[in-house]
Parts: C-alpha cells; structure tokens; sequence
C-alpha cells in the first residue's frame, strides 16, 4: 500500500508513474504507455536531474511485472545539462518532442543495434541526442565513423543520423527503399556515400549541410535514375559532384543503361565530373534538372526515344556538343 501511494504522490507533483533503480544505481523516471504494457522515459520533474551516463535498459521489472521500454517522451530529458552520455536500447521506437533540447552537456549517443535506430520515430531535431553528441558510438568505447547500414534495416527514418559530425563514411545496403528527410543532415564530416539499388525515394535536405561529401558511389546506374530526390538536398551529389562506381573509379562518361526508360527529377544536378552523356532508346523522359549544372559536359547523346525534357536541361555550363540518335 505504500508503494502505490507513492507513486500516485509522485505522479501529482512530477508526471511520472514509476521510479525504477538501474543496476548502476542510476534512477530512471518512466510513465505507463499502452494500456499499461509498456513504459516511456520521462523526466524526473526538474531541470537537470539527470547527470552523467545514462543507460536506458530494454525492459524494466516493477512489482514483479517485466515491461518493455519503448519511448522516451516529450521533454524526458529536457535541459538536462549535466548528461554526458546516453545508452539508447533496441526497444525504442518513439522519441518525442524536445527530448533532449538543451543537454549541452552531451558527447556520445550509444546504439548497439543500428537498423533498430534507423527505425526509431523522432518527433523532431531535439529528439534526437545527436543534435548535441554529434558522436555515435557502438559500445563506450568504439565510436563509429565508418557507418554501415545492416541489410535487416529497409528504412532510416527522419533525422536519424542528422549532426552525426563524426561520420567519414556511409554504405546503405539494397534492402533499404527511402532515406527520409533530414537523415544525414549537417554531417559535416560526411566523405563519401553508397547508396544501394533499393532506394526509390530520398526525402527534403536528406543531405543538406554535407559540405565534407567528395563521392557518392552508386554501383546501379539505373536504379539512381529512378530515384524520386524530394528536393535539391535530397541528392548528396549537390556536394560530392563525382559520382564513382566502386570506391577507387569515378564515372565521367556516363552511359545509361537500356533497362531506363526515364531519368528523374535532379539525378545528376551538379554532377561536375561528368564529361559525357550517353541516353539510350529506351529513355523516354528527362526530369527538371537532372544535368543541370554539370559544368563539365562535352558532349550528349540522346536516343530517339526520348519525348520530353524537363526545365533548366538547357542551362549546362560549357561547350556542349549534343547528338540525337537516328
């Protein structure tokens, strides 16, 4: 009876149900969630009660009943200054608004399953500890720079990695079908990218701020013809401007293969190391901008296929030479 007490007393005056110890003494504040089957972090009822590293565990065990932690809601760790590092498990799914607005304290984001964290829902910029972190790690001390997308995942979902300035490189496997928006922005520290053959859509500024990109290396052409590129900053060539094939060999005439039938919207904007073009037959249609800006251009090849070209095609800087195919 005292217990219950309690936690009712508790959830008056601080808006949490439950006060549960970590096995590090870490005490943790969590609301019931799902008619009572789950739990959501949330705060401890003043700024900066949280300090240090904290690690949020997969399950919780509270008057003999085990429950899964699989949210952190809005403002759990609002201002919490003081918060060095924290230990996101494979149970989230949720991160609400303003998490973690104002934990300027923080220097490392752990996350021991990645294509669970590509999955995670998060509310906004400052849901995600990254925004301050700016450092993902797979365990205390293995910091991950070199990123590898694991073929389990088939999303990475809104702000994801977004700040995540200690990435150099990133491989998205062909399982993956859309990058949504905001989920690389401002890697500064971004070098290169592969994108696999199963990405059909990447969402608005998905990789605005990537000022550090130098390739994007695509190993299916006709796949990336296909990409629907929400918008300018959706394609990472607005920053790399080469685009390679494999790690070591950059693709300056570009052939498209016969299985295309259109080139959409932005495919190779400000793609400068393109020297040459080839459009096959089989292409019917030229996207908005899909070379705008290839500064570098010689010559294009053109199949009589094609029926219509989008906007601002026409405005290739330099000496273009352009073939139609009889």
């Amino acid at each position: 009876m005292l217990t219950v007490l309690m936690s009712i007393t508790s959830t008056s005056v601080f808006a949490y149900d439950i006060a549960v110890a970590n096995d590090d003494g870490v005490t943790i504040y969590y609301n019931y969630i799902n008619d009572g089957k789950e739990l959501e972090v949330t705060s401890g009822g003043s700024y900066n009660y949280y300090s240090g590293n904290i690690v949020i565990p997969e399950t919780v065990t509270y008057m003999n009943r085990t429950r899964k932690v699989t949210a952190i809601g809005e403002k759990a760790f609002y201002y919490n200054r003081d918060v060095t590092s924290v230990t996101i498990p494979n149970s989230v799914t949720s991160i609400g608004d303003n998490a973690f607005s104002g934990c300027s304290g923080l220097e490392k984001v752990i996350v021991k399953d990645i294509a669970a964290w590509c999955g995670i829902s998060f509310s906004d910029t400052y849901a995600n500890p990254l925004y301050y972190a700016h450092h993902l790690y797979s365990n205390e001390n293995t910091e991950i720079t070199d990123l590898v997308i694991p073929n389990s995942a088939t999303s990475i979902s809104d702000y994801t990695f977004s700040y995540c300035y200690g990435l150099t490189s990133v491989t998205i496997p062909n399982s993956v079908t859309s990058i949504s928006k905001y989920a690389f922005l401002k890697c500064t520290g971004h070098k290169s990218v592969t994108i696999g053959s199963g990405v059909k859509s990447i969402g608005d500024n998905a990789f605005s701020g990537c000022s550090g990109l130098e390739k994007v290396i695509v190993k299916d052409i006709a796949a990336w013809c296909g990409i629907s590129f929400s918008d300018t900053y959706a394609n990472p060539l607005y920053y790399a401007h080469h685009l390679y094939s494999n790690e070591n060999t950059e693709i300056t005439d570009l052939v498209i293969p016969n299985s295309v039938t259109s080139i959409s919207l932005n495919a190779f904007r400000y793609c400068y190391g393109l020297t040459s073009v080839t459009i096959p037959n089989s292409v019917q249609s030229i996207g908005n901008d899909a070379f705008y800006k290839c500064s570098s251009l010689t010559s294009i090849t053109i199949g009589s296929g094609v029926t219509s070209i989008g906007e601002y095609n026409q405005e290739i800087e330099g000496e273009t030479n352009v073939e139609i195919i009889p």
